[in-house]
């Protein structure tokens, strides 16, 4: 971990005519200054700078209150005997100064029997500075079984499950804290944290608002309070706060997209297109979100609006998620949108898709915009090259069936519907698009048949309508 800017003071064992300096490390005062007056940072166990917790615990303030935990609160903690004092200042002090992690081993000889509980307070706080959080967590929890009242021990405690991802385990130290009269913005942001993790949203909620008593401009704790708006469905209070929130900080693009997510939930597609737009003007919109936009445009069927966002996240994707751009063509297709899922398709096809899965989607899209564009032979021969490769894709087959029905090929529209019938799975339809063909040539009682054995497997109400209707046909032609 490297050299740990952190200077330790002594504790003193004598009266109280020592100097100012001595009275404050008695009193377990740590000069946070020091570390800065000597050059050297002060770091505490950081978290990268993408992590949920990085703006709270890599804040520089906090980290030099989690640097002052080896010092004393002589009102609130547990007493060194003047053996221990001398212990303490002699041996293990200048080891903390020096490199924190040399100390272990005094320390762990200081443990005996009735020995003090700053010792195993100490000692946990060692193991937390130098990120081995489960001998942290055992030390700081017997501390506390030797003086249940040491605030700083419930505190570290809370924060070192915290910062190893415990977080239900860390709700009841954190609350500790706060009976015990730690209470912070910190430890009320990170019990807000917590609960928000396990799913407490009222809890969270409650939190959160403490702790913007403390930080009242605190991003972390606003942004905590609006995922709470949100999970509880208080959308109006949310979209009120990322109004004032977009205000002070309009280059964040997070706060855009919450906002876009609460309009989408209070039904309000037309403003959550304004909040993804502007974050495409940034030019900080994900693939994903330029997806979204593309949905919502194709919500107010603006076709050419969706498309060219679809396109938009195609090239942000690069490839990586090939079936998101998928999903949007097929989208396309659903709604009749055969000339933007063509060019969306080619799009797809011109940036890359892996074989497999996703390659066999998009043969399957470009196959359907041919054969809804008239071009059914290009459309026959890739659903052909699919069912050679493939001759358990009931999809295809039945896809080809049906071009091949439409253009009046009923023999060979049968043979693909036949070969469907055999599919696990795709039985019922294959049935019925047979029953269809047969009612076409008039064959009414083989329609019958097909269409039970299709309710059969699956009942489906249309199905059983139509059954209906071509038995009371059989029935007049029979008569």
């Amino acid at each position: 971990m490297g050299m740990w800017g952190v200077v330790f003071l002594c504790l003193s064992a004598t009266a109280p005519a020592q100097s100012a300096r001595s009275q404050r490390a008695q009193d377990g005062a740590v000069d946070p200054s020091a570390a800065s007056r000597a050059g050297r940072p002060v770091v505490f166990a950081p978290v990268p700078s993408d992590h949920p917790l990085a703006g709270v615990w890599n804040d520089p303030d906090f980290a030099r209150r989690l640097a002052g935990s080896y010092g004393f609160l002589s009102e609130a903690e547990p007493r060194l005997t003047p053996e221990e004092q001398v212990l303490f200042r002699d041996k293990i002090v200048p080891l903390l100064r020096d490199e924190p992690s040399k100390a272990i081993a005094e320390l762990q000889a200081a443990q005996k029997p009735g020995a003090s509980a700053v010792f195993d307070f100490t000692l946990g706080t060692v193991y937390f500075q130098t990120e081995d959080f489960t001998n942290a967590v055992k030390q700081y929890e017997q501390a506390l079984a030797k003086f249940p009242d040491y605030r700083r021990a419930q505190r570290n405690l809370a924060l070192s499950l915290v910062r190893s991802g415990r977080f239900s385990e860390a709700i009841r130290p954190l609350t500790r804290t706060i009976e015990l009269g730690g209470a912070d913005g910190k430890i009320f942001g990170l019990l807000g944290f917590a609960h928000l993790s396990e799913g407490r949203l009222v809890s969270a909620e409650g939190a959160y608002k403490q702790a913007m008593v403390y930080e009242p401009d605190s991003l972390d704790y606003q942004l905590g309070l609006v995922k709470c708006y949100i999970g509880l469905q208080q959308l109006d209070a949310a979209v009120a706060m990322l109004d004032e929130m977009i205000q002070r900080y309009p280059e964040k693009e997070n706060l855009w997209a919450l906002q876009a997510n609460a309009f989408i939930q209070k039904e309000q597609p037309s403003r959550a297109i304004v909040n993804l737009e502007i974050l495409r003007k940034l030019g900080k919109a994900e693939a994903a979100q330029l997806a979204l936009l593309g949905d919502l445009y194709l919500m107010q069927d603006s076709r050419d609006l969706a498309l060219e966002a679809y396109l938009a996240s195609v090239e942000k994707d690069a490839g990586k998620t090939p079936g998101r751009g998928l999903r949007a063509a097929e989208i396309l297709l659903s709604r009749g949108a055969h000339a933007q899922a063509r060019g969306l398709a080619e799009r797809v096809r011109a940036v890359g898709v892996p074989a497999g899965e996703e390659e066999w989607r998009l043969s399957k899209v470009e196959a359907r915009v041919a054969l809804a564009e008239g071009r059914g032979d290009e459309g026959i021969r890739i659903l052909e090259s699919l069912t050679q490769r493939n001759p358990l894709d009931g999809e295809a087959l039945l896809l080809a069936g049906d071009h091949l029905a439409r253009s009046g090929q009923s023999e060979k529209a049968a043979f693909r519907y036949d070969a469907a019938a055999k599919i696990a799975g795709f039985e019922p339809d294959a049935f019925l698009k047979l029953a269809q063909l047969k009612v076409g040539q008039q064959k009414y009682t083989e329609a019958v048949e097909l269409l039970r054995r299709a309710q059969k497997i699956k009942p489906r109400d249309n199905v059983a309508r139509y059954l209906e209707k071509v038995e009371q046909a059989a029935s007049r032609a029979r008569s």
